[in-house]
């Protein structure tokens, strides 16, 4: 079988005061947007390492805090953490299953697994104050995190690591990052609204039907217009 085309341009972007220039990969062909999110990281990660440039990181590996907030992820994140979780070997997909389904349980115990009128800032307390761990946490560290969703890669800290456990964040100074992830929120469909990493896996089950399938350099062109479109 003949190996996928892809084509590579470089991106000049301004994000706010950063000036940002990365080259970005993607197929050529007709894709669904899933196959995209690898080089939607890269960009996330670009603008975050000119973000955090000078500036003195706290987080650090082992230090799990912000991996008990609640962390918003769009269809298209969700279709690309489903394929790699399917990837991995069946025992530890076992495990993986476990912990969704205690979050799950948590959240609905506390009757979070609904907006229901909520705001985020509302809803993302709410959700802290339940200490529920990532799925993905293990042994206080991201056990995905290359391909850790986009809006974990902006969340970064110069305060004392151990501020972030404070139930108010009181004292917590993250990094300005400018949040490129929102423009994922509806790539596939502009009322497509984001839902708790948690319950990625009860989302799987009555999952939308398959999206599109358009070039990669096309999603990015949608992806850009959704940055555009955001900052205004």
């Amino acid at each position: 079988m003949a190996a996928e085309a892809h084509s590579t341009a470089t991106l000049r972007l301004s994000v706010g005061d950063l000036r940002i220039a990365h080259p970005i990969t993607v197929p050529t062909g007709p894709v669904p947007a899933a196959d995209v999110v690898p080089a939607l990281q890269g960009l996330v990660n670009a603008v975050v390492a000119a973000a955090e440039a000078g500036k003195a990181i706290s987080c650090r590996k082992g230090c799990g805090a912000c991996c008990r907030q609640l962390v918003p992820i769009s269809r298209t994140e969700a279709e690309r953490l489903l394929s790699t979780v399917a990837t991995l070997p069946a025992e530890r997909r076992a495990v993986l299953e476990g912990r969704f389904a205690a979050a799950e349980a948590a959240l609905a115990a506390a009757d979070l697994k609904e907006r229901k009128g909520r705001r985020d800032r509302e809803l993302s307390i709410a959700y802290f104050a339940l200490g529920i761990p990532c799925p993905f946490l293990e042994e206080e560290s991201c056990s995905i995190h290359p391909d850790r969703p986009l809006v974990c890669r902006e969340y970064l800290v110069t305060s004392p690591a151990e501020l972030c456990a404070g139930p108010e964040q009181e004292g917590v100074t993250p990094v300005p990052v400018p949040k490129v992830s929102l423009a994922a929120r509806g790539l596939q469909d502009e009322r497509e609204e984001w839902f708790p990493l948690a319950l990625l896996l009860d989302w799987a089950k009555a999952r939308p039907r398959a999206g599109a399938r358009r070039t990669g350099p096309e999603w990015i062109q949608r992806f850009l217009k959704g940055m555009s479109a955001k900052r205004t």
